[in-house]
């Protein structure tokens, strides 16, 4: 007569696994506990990692993620904005052009005097 010894995997639980040599979080969680796992959530951590001394995940948190997103992004343009910096600027080009062709008319009309 031969056991069956089967192991029953407790499925109300839920462990977190990290890499056992930079002890940061992989993706994911499992039903059974191994060496490099903790029930501990790293929810709310951006790029969590583990701290085996302090039972508890470190990393940036959300909120200090969006507020540093948000300081590094570029300032957005109005493109109405845009536009009209862009008109002013060619308006600017054409009247210094127009000045440089009445100069240039001018200069041909007393050559031919």
């Amino acid at each position: 007569m031969t056991e069956n010894t089967q192991q029953t995997v407790d499925t109300s639980k839920w462990y977190f696994k990290y890499d056992p040599q930079t002890y940061a979080f992989i993706p994911g969680a499992v039903h059974e506990q191994v060496d490099n796992s903790t029930e501990v959530e790293p929810s709310g951590l951006i790029n969590p990692v583990w701290n085996p001394s302090t039972n508890s995940w470190t990393g940036q948190s959300m909120e200090d993620y969006l507020a540093e997103q948000k300081a590094n992004a570029k300032p957005q343009v109005d493109p109405q904005q845009q536009l009209a910096n862009l008109a002013i600027q060619v308006m600017a080009m054409n009247q210094k052009l127009n000045a440089r062709v009445t100069a240039l008319e001018a200069e041909k009309e007393a050559k031919n005097v």
